[in-house]
């Protein structure tokens, strides 16, 4: 561990493992991301559309065969090869291709492309319609997740894995959509458990957010207790 809080042999395997994101996968997970992108399109379009109540329904008609194709392989969960969260230690391959902020196979995902520079984890993302709040700008709600999962992912630098016990973000200018946002993200102290970091959105040269988020590290058994309450059958 050194001076900064940053585990090395964390840092080098984060550095290596986000490069490689993007490289080639498996078949099936190449699929999921063609599928995952294809979905991106038909919601950006959705969401600013002027067609017609006909033609909306008629793409009703169109998606209902694609709901069934799918139907016969439903998860009621998603399986999780090592840690789940993006704060873990696990860097999970299948959770960064299901992330819903960093996931290139989720449809709803931006989605937010993660490397790390030096000691800083740097995303970039470009939120199209499907996200707006204010007219042209990004809804602040999904600022403060991108920042959640970048933070989340930039603590686990520590080498605990942790979850976030607060986060605040500070709006500085209105976040511009269809625009290249870069998200620099750091980690500022360890203090036993507490794993203390920030960050900073930046359109251009314009800083239009930052954060502070406070990670609470998690012991293995408590990770293991929330996916068995999670995987039980309701009811």
């Amino acid at each position: 561990m050194s001076d900064s809080g940053i585990d090395q042999a964390i840092l080098a395997s984060m550095t290596e493992g986000l490069s490689g994101i993007e490289g080639p996968v498996a078949d099936h997970v190449a699929a999921a991301r063609e599928v995952g992108q294809a979905l991106r399109r038909v919601i950006d379009r959705l969401t600013a559309t002027s067609a017609p109540p006909e033609v909306l329904r008629e793409a009703v008609a169109r998606l209902a065969p694609i709901e069934d194709l799918l139907r016969p392989y439903e998860q009621v969960v998603r399986t999780y090869t090592g840690t789940a969260e993006a704060s873990g230690l696990g860097h999970d391959r299948a959770f960064f291709d299901w992330s819903p902020l960093l996931g290139l196979a989720n449809p709803l995902a931006p989605p937010i492309r993660a490397w790390v520079e030096g000691r800083t984890v740097v995303g970039q993302a470009r939120f199209g319609i499907a996200y707006e709040g204010p007219p042209g700008c990004v809804h602040g709600g999904y600022i403060a997740a991108a920042f959640d999962e970048m933070l989340g992912l930039t603590q686990s630098l520590s080498g605990q894995a942790g979850m976030t016990g607060t986060l605040t973000v500070r709006y500085r200018k209105p976040t511009p959509l269809h625009r290249e946002l870069r998200l620099e993200c750091t980690v500022d102290s360890v203090q036993g458990r507490k794993v203390l970091t920030s960050g900073r959105m930046y359109a251009g040269e314009t800083l239009t957010a930052e954060a502070t988020g406070l990670f609470i590290s998690i012991q293995p058994e408590t990770f293991r207790a929330l996916s068995a309450q999670r995987e039980r059958p309701a009811g």
